[in-house]
């Protein structure tokens, strides 16, 4: 009994010892765990530095990011500055476009203007607009003054410019006196233009198949219209002469009031004829001359030669002329 007791003595001694060791391994190995978790903090110290270099970096570059938004911002300031730029330069465009439309304005009413004054002085102007120069000058054994030009053309129905003057040379290529030209200019009595008689712009129409007689009403002058609106057949002239003979022209309307009586065999040339506002007095030159026709003068006008050329006397020549001069104002 007592080995019994003696080994369960032994045995719980044992086992107590055990359980000591037991209790002391534990302990040692939750202090052991302790420690260890007593160093987490510090490896998770150490391994949070690299985050806040982390941060520390990412801070930086946001930074860097920041500094960098301002250039960022400073691009509208450069596209602001750049549309100013181009502003100024629109508007520069729209300076010289406008500019340059009122310069083409101006000069479309220069232009206007211009042509104005042009028709103003072909209808009120002067020969000089057509006058040709540098020729000479010659006389006919017959007594025409013919104008040679400077290109060795003889002058035919045209004004010729000569010291300060101009005079009409007519159809037949001599210097006319006393009658109007194409272009409504009166020439006196020594051919040259007269400005004082205002350019004649009407259109007067001879009579038809009434008789315009010369002087005593020996030589008499027919017009026999065939067709108002054909120019190229308009009319024929028949001027028959007090010692029996005939003479016939196509007759040309040139406007103005003054006709070519046509040569039948001489094309576009022959004499020039004005007529009065009254219709009444037909003035005919040609060939160094100037005859007058009226209707019914056989009893007021005497028949003579002058050197005018003019076959009538000159106190008669004086009241024709002033008579067909005065017709009125010319329109």
């Amino acid at each position: 009994m007592r080995d019994k007791s003696s080994l369960q003595g032994k045995l719980c001694g044992i086992v107590i010892s055990l359980g000591t060791i037991l209790i002391l391994g534990g302990c040692g190995s939750m202090l052991a765990g302790s420690e260890k978790i007593s160093e987490v903090p510090t490896a998770q110290k150490s391994i949070a530095s690299p985050f806040s270099q982390n941060e520390g970096k990412t801070q930086e570059t946001n930074k860097s990011q920041e500094d960098d938004k301002p250039q960022d911002t400073d691009k509208p300031q450069d596209t602001d500055k750049s549309q100013e730029t181009e502003k100024p330069q629109e508007t520069e465009k729209l300076q010289e476009t406008e500019k340059t439309q009122d310069i083409e304005k101006l000069q479309d009413t220069e232009n206007t203007q211009n042509s104005e004054k042009s028709q103003q002085s072909e209808s009120q102007g002067s020969p000089a607009i057509f006058a040709v120069k540098g020729g000479t000058w010659d006389i006919l054994e017959s007594g025409e003054k013919v104008y040679t030009m400077a290109d060795g053309n003889s002058a035919k129905n045209i004004w010729v410019e000569d010291g300060g003057k101009y005079y009409y040379v007519d159809y037949t290529g001599c210097l006319m006196k006393n009658n109007y030209s194409p272009d409504g200019f009166w020439a006196t009595e020594d051919g040259s233009w007269d400005s004082s008689v205002k350019q004649r712009n009407d259109d007067v129409e001879p009579l038809s198949g009434q008789p315009y007689a010369f002087g005593d009403g020996g030589t008499v002058l027919t017009i026999d219209v065939l067709n108002y609106s054909d120019n190229a057949n308009y009319a024929k002239a028949t001027i028959s002469y007090s010692w029996g003979s005939k003479e016939e022209f196509n007759v040309m309307p040139l406007g103005k009031s003054v006709y070519l009586l046509e040569y039948t065999y001489d094309f576009y040339s022959g004499y020039l004829m004005s007529v009065s506002e009254d219709q009444k007095t037909l003035i005919v030159s040609g060939l160094g001359c100037t005859d007058i026709y009226t209707i019914g003068s056989g009893d007021t006008v005497n028949s003579s030669s002058t050197s005018t050329g003019l076959n009538i006397s000159d106190a008669d020549k004086d009241v024709v002329i002033q008579d067909f001069l005065r017709g009125k104002e010319w329109i």
